[in-house]
């Protein structure tokens, strides 16, 4: 809902300041042009900087919500390192984070890169991580 009142907002903004350009950009304009364009002004840049403050806010909030899952799953995959003394399959951890199989490989290869871990290939393919812990 707040990204739809941001884009009407947005689009009021727009047809007032495209007013305000219309009417300075006249050739000799008229009292009536120079009243149009302050008109667009005092219109359009409040709808413009209100549709922009609201974009800025869910982006924040978008931020935040993020920082706080990545957060969630550094504590999820430190839990299952100390629970399972370092092994951690790709499964596992996608069950627990509720991440798809290929972003908890992603994940899991960069940690393993990060803490130097081993790869453990199971008959059936699937792969563990051996994260050494002290």
């Amino acid at each position: 809902m707040q990204k739809l009142f941001a884009g009407i907002l947005f689009s009021i903004g727009f047809i007032f300041l495209t007013v305000t350009v219309s009417s300075i950009t006249m050739k000799n304009p008229t009292e009536k042009d120079r009243s149009a364009a302050l008109g667009g002004i005092i219109l359009g840049v409040p709808a413009a900087a209100g549709g922009a403050w609201i974009v800025w806010g869910l982006k924040k909030k978008d931020e935040k919500l993020q920082e706080t899952r990545d957060r969630q799953i550094e504590t999820t995959f430190l839990e299952l390192v100390q629970a399972n003394q370092g092994e951690i399959s790709t499964l596992d951890f996608a069950i627990a984070t509720k991440l798809s199989l290929e972003e908890s490989k992603q994940y899991l290869d960069q940690k393993a890169k990060q803490l130097d871990a081993d790869f453990n290939v199971s008959e059936d393919g699937s792969i563990s991580y051996q994260f050494f812990i002290s």
